[in-house]
């Protein structure tokens, strides 16, 4: 049984480990600015006077 399989996408080759590995990034460069733009907004509409 292979777990490094390949997919096609036209004439590259690109192995099942690199497609992982985009998603990791990808997802937590997501989640990264979700919660920089959530940080942001809530110091903008927070009403503290100091």
């Amino acid at each position: 049984m292979h777990i490094f399989t390949s997919f096609n996408l036209g004439e590259v080759e690109v192995s099942n480990l690199t497609i992982l590995v985009l998603v990791f990034f990808s997802s937590f460069t997501f989640v990264a600015v979700g919660i920089s733009s959530y940080k942001l907004y809530k110091s903008l509409i927070s009403n503290d006077d100091n």
